[in-house]
């Protein structure tokens, strides 16, 4: 069934003049979360009745319907929509501070939490957490890498206060603040080390394509652009490919076989010199798009979180 158009009888109340309440929050995240009243108002440690009478004073404060009934649960109008976006994000914000509360009951001044891509964590990210921790000692830094398709939107939810990665190629960037680095990413080939084709001369990557490849997920800008160069070279459709983002995974795997695995060039640099893996000796035509800081502009910024900033941009 379609969703309810917004009433036209009566404009919705401003969110600047409404008054809702704690339970009200939690029970638009538990509707959003169940579609069904029962189970919102139970998940609430509450009565059905309870909750029924909590939405209705909801809904005409803000006159509009934010849900329409249905035999079998409730599906949000547009109007319940939004609210759903508010309430998760509001309660976001509360586990936000709660942490930060925490950590500063335990004598910390204060919690970043950074969300990165692979490939800054070895080189500019690393020297500045570094350099941020010898001077600040007593601000804990959280630190959760993974690929910028799942980042942007633990970003956007209020799940970081930092993001260094990419936008997807089709991302609306205009509820961030964006900061880019200087200069694109380069990415390297990388095998095992003493592969076989380590010291081949001449090699080309239609040399590669009986071999089996390890690349990040389906969805995130890495595995695109891989894709896209590869395209050229008319591969794709006939890669062995294995899936993974984690860089621990991808080494364990190169050790004890004869695959190849696609990493940003920092990532490549760090672990050849420990000796555990070889960069091929052939170029991959992929221009990654620019890494940068991205915050979002609804939240100001902590006094932690901009100092954290600082020591980023002096690298």
């Amino acid at each position: 069934m379609s969703r309810l158009p917004p009433d036209k009888a009566q404009a919705p109340a401003s969110l600047g003049a409404l008054k809702i309440s704690s339970r009200q929050i939690t029970l638009l995240n538990a509707l959003g979360e169940f579609g069904n009243l029962r189970r919102a108002a139970a998940a609430m440690h509450t009565t059905q009745p309870a909750a029924s009478l909590l939405l209705q004073q909801l809904e005409e404060r803000l006159g509009v319907r934010l849900f329409e009934r249905l035999p079998r649960g409730m599906q949000a109008t547009l109007y319940g929509e939004v609210m759903i976006r508010y309430a998760q994000n509001a309660l976001h914000e509360f586990d936000h501070a709660q942490a930060q509360i925490a950590e500063l009951a335990r004598g910390a001044l204060g919690l970043v939490r950074v969300g990165s891509v692979m490939g800054p964590v070895p080189g500019v990210l690393t020297k500045a957490v570094l350099a941020y921790k010898r001077d600040q000692p007593k601000v804990r830094i959280s630190l959760e890498v993974g690929t910028s398709d799942t980042l942007l939107p633990a970003l956007l939810r209020g799940d970081f206060d930092m993001v260094v990665g990419r936008l997807p190629d089709q991302s609306d960037s205009q509820e961030l603040n964006i900061e880019l680095f200087d200069g694109g990413e380069q990415m390297r080939i990388i095998a095992r080390a003493g592969h076989p084709l380590a010291t081949a001369t001449g090699l080309q990557l239609a040399d590669l394509v009986s071999l089996t490849w390890i690349l990040h997920p389906i969805g995130s800008p890495m595995r695109r652009r891989v894709e896209s160069a590869l395209q050229a070279g008319g591969m794709v459709q006939s890669l062995d490919i294995v899936e993974t983002a984690s860089i621990l995974a991808t080494t364990a795997m190169l050790e004890a076989s004869e695959m190849i695995a696609v990493v940003p060039n920092d990532v490549a640099q760090h672990y050849a010199r420990y000796g555990m893996v070889a960069v091929l000796p052939v170029e991959l035509p992929l221009a990654m798009a620019n890494l940068g800081v991205l915050t979002l502009r609804s939240r100001p910024n902590s006094v932690a979180l901009d100092t954290l900033l600082r020591y980023l941009r002096a690298q």
